[in-house]
């Protein structure tokens, strides 16, 4: 077992019980996938040498009396009080096991609608309050029930179909921040809407009571409200419904409507999501080429365990089970993708990083049908196989070109009716040293907590390794690079083809990430989940241009991060009396230096998720009577920002003042001119208003990201794979 301190740290605190050794953790886990004498074997030796992870319910239920190990669940509902509650006490039993739900919520009639009580022939006894107000009872389930103290927070997704009445209100349900915090929400997106979009004709909107018409809508008004709140806050999601259903195998009966939180995963209702990841870095030769051939047997030997776990697990319900039993659904996805690119010097967002890819995707795929034609034939197809066998063939077909294994689907049929997915791996990738699923690497140069409690700056471990002889190669570059909130690109004295091979998330743009996950997808038997991360600049309509590209490329569905996106609107309180100042335990730090004409001044700002809180100065060798002038500037701006004295009134008393001696300071190497320093209150005003006034935009502009910061640690996160996630190990979604 080879791991970075990093590695064993997140394992030992998320995945071992009390007293457990990373070792003694990896047999309980192997034992939950044994049927055979060699299963366990097999589990073990992939676990010990970091080449697969299942997802993390595995690792906090087995060995336990409740094998729940499925990491998400989708309901389905019916138009009634009492299968909505009944819904509510699902949900509640499965956040208590660190799973999530999906909710096809548009199932509801729309609010105001009549009430019959099951006789349409009599007077209504009443009218609807519609699909929101039951969404709020979900929301306060999962609040409820995340208070036990599970690994995992309670995560949920509601989805609403484009044509149901109430979609307008629900596309801003969560415009104001704290509402419905732990659920996210997705439109169902039809071909027949994005038709009406493109030839501007009025869109129907149906009632999910009887299937009748309740009006129309400007396909414009639904969809710029869509792009203007994915703008605000990233959400709603976008789900692609038909491209789902067209690859659905059980279609002829069996529709799909929801999808699990993360996306990932369309399927029926009582479907379930049993998730396991294959870092995909393990099968890259010493001599630069790829084991096409070790991913290959790998993914199937993996298949034979995920299929084994299927019959050894517990589930919060039994139509769970049921639905599980009859289809057998497993999702294998990848972990790792960035680094293996990086491995093979292949760019993520050129035409080889994607055929690379999808080849992955392709080989993967493939092995788990041959696979799933092995085990039909031992132990029978999946439920109804015949029934459904034309559109098995046809869709499986285009997923698989080995005309030998097909012929074996036709003969034998499948034993599973989802093979793979792309998931979020999150703390499963980070517990192996592997990048996150398929996601571009979030940078180069990142922020390192030691035992000691001391920080170091640490290189990507294949960039150093590659690189490290290098003549250009030096720890100024290294320190450069995470100033540049971990990118190569507009650092001088880099090897071009090193620049265009080692890519970070916003470098790249975002019409590449949606290529990418269109040749992934063409191989993926279920969807992707990937945030693709956008810039503060980018407007609503290219937000709108984006989801409509997405659409054309063929994917499943979309999840956007616009850096800096406001989770809801600012609320105002009559009471408005001053609060005295709270300082938390950790505060994340930037220090920068500023040359002025009494010296270098040194300059550490401490913020509370990018508002600055305290600023501390020190002038070097100047003496007594200018560092004590100094440290009390410092102070001064620090309670007036504690008190809620507007930044930009802080700058503007600062700005301007002069003195006997200016200076010239560039505050970046990029910087085309130095800015004019007039005295040391100037040049603070200078770096505060660079650096933090409307931080979203000038932030962005110098490379520094705006997302939130670790309360674990104070590192920055990063938006990836619908969650904001530390390198750490800590999540927002864990």
């Amino acid at each position: 077992m080879e791991l970075s301190e990093n590695a064993q740290k997140i394992f030992k605190e998320l995945y071992c019980f009390q007293n457990e050794t990373i070792p003694e953790a990896f047999k309980r886990v192997a034992s939950e996938f044994a049927v055979k004498s060699t299963d366990e074997k097999t589990a073990l030796s992939l676990l010990t040498n970091n080449i697969w992870r299942p997802n993390t319910p595995v690792f906090i239920n087995s060995g336990t009396n409740h094998k729940i190990f499925s990491a998400c669940f989708v309901v389905g509902l019916e138009d009634s009080m009492d299968n909505i509650y009944e819904v509510a006490n699902v949900a509640r039993k499965i956040f208590q096991h660190g799973a999530g739900i999906g909710i096809p919520i548009g199932n509801l009639r729309e609010a105001e609608a009549y009430i019959y009580e099951g006789e349409p022939d009599k007077a209504p006894e009443g009218k609807s309050s519609g699909p929101l107000t039951f969404m709020k009872l979900y929301d306060s389930v999962g609040e409820t029930t995340k208070s036990g103290g599970r690994v995992r927070r309670a995560a949920i997704l509601c989805s609403l179909p484009i044509w149901h009445p109430d979609i307008l209100d629900f596309i801003e349900c969560k415009k104001i921040d704290g509402r419905l915090e732990n659920m996210n929400i997705s439109i169902l997106v039809t071909d027949k809407f994005m038709q009406s979009l493109e030839d501007n004709t009025p869109f129907d909107l149906i009632t999910p009571q009887d299937g009748s018409k309740r009006g129309e809508l400007s396909p414009y008004d639904i969809w710029d409200k869509l792009a203007e709140n994915a703008h605000a806050s990233a959400e709603p999601g976008v789900i692609f419904i038909d491209t789902v259903n067209k690859y659905n195998l059980l279609k002829k009966d069996h529709i799909i409507n929801c999808t699990n939180p993360c996306g990932e995963i369309p399927t029926i209702p009582f479907g379930c999501c049993n998730l396991s990841a294959i870092n995909l870095y393990k099968f890259v030769r010493p001599n630069g080429e790829y084991d096409w051939d070790g991913l290959y047997k790998t993914t199937k030997k993996v298949m034979l365990l995920m299929d084994n776990v299927i019959d050894k697990m517990d589930y919060p319900d039994i139509r769970f089970k049921e639905s599980t039993h009859k289809f057998r659904p497993v999702g294998i996805g990848p972990m790792g993708l960035a680094d293996t690119l990086f491995g093979l010097d292949l760019p993520y967002d050129g035409p080889a990083g994607r055929k690379f890819a999808a080849r992955c995707m392709q080989t993967m795929t493939t092995a788990c049908i041959e696979v799933s034609t092995e085990l039909a034939k031992e132990n029978g197809p999946f439920y109804n196989f015949e029934f459904y066998k034309e559109d098995v063939l046809k869709i499986i077909g285009g997923y698989v070109s080995d005309e030998n294994i097909m012929n074996l689907v036709e003969k034998y049929g499948l034993r599973n009716y989802q093979v793979t997915t792309c998931h979020p791996t999150g703390t499963t990738a980070l517990s192996c040293d592997a990048s996150y699923g398929i996601e571009p690497a979030m940078g180069l140069v990142f922020q390192k907590n030691l035992i000691s409690g001391e920080k170091m700056i640490v290189a990507n471990p294949i960039f150093h390794r590659k690189f490290s002889r290098e003549t250009w190669y030096s720890q100024e570059l290294i320190d450069k690079i995470f100033n540049n909130s971990g990118s190569l690109k507009g650092i001088h004295g880099i090897p071009r083809k090193v620049r265009e091979t080692f890519v970070v998330a916003h470098d790249i743009p975002y019409k590449s990430r949606i290529d990418m996950q269109s040749a992934i997808q063409l191989y993926c038997s279920t969807a992707i989940s990937s945030t693709i991360n956008l810039p503060k600049s980018v407007t609503k309509e290219e937000i709108s241009d984006l989801f409509i590209y997405a659409y054309e490329k063929g994917l499943k569905g979309v999840t956007i991060y616009r850096d800096g996106s406001k989770k809801g609107q600012p609320v105002t309180f009559k009471d408005e009396t001053i609060k005295d100042y709270v300082r938390p335990n950790r505060l994340h730090s930037e220090t920068f230096t500023v040359e002025t004409g009494n010296g270098k001044m040194y300059v550490t700002v401490s913020d509370n998720n990018g508002n600055p809180v305290e600023v501390f100065l020190n002038l070097g060798k100047s003496g007594q009577i200018l560092n004590t002038f100094t440290e009390g500037i410092g102070r001064v701006i620090s309670l007036a920002l504690q008190q809620n004295v507007p930044l930009e009134k802080v700058i503007k008393t600062l700005s301007g003042i002069n003195s006997d001696t200016v200076a010239w300071h560039r505050f970046e190497d990029t910087d085309i001119r130095p800015a004019q320093i007039l005295s040391i209150p100037d040049g603070i005003a200078k770096l505060l208003d660079k650096y933090y006034l409307n931080k979203e935009d000038k932030k962005e502009e110098n490379g520094h990201s705006t997302s939130e910061f670790c309360p674990k640690c104070g590192q920055q996160m990063v938006a990836t794979e619908g969650c904001f996630s530390c390198s750490c190990g800590h999540s927002k979604c864990s």
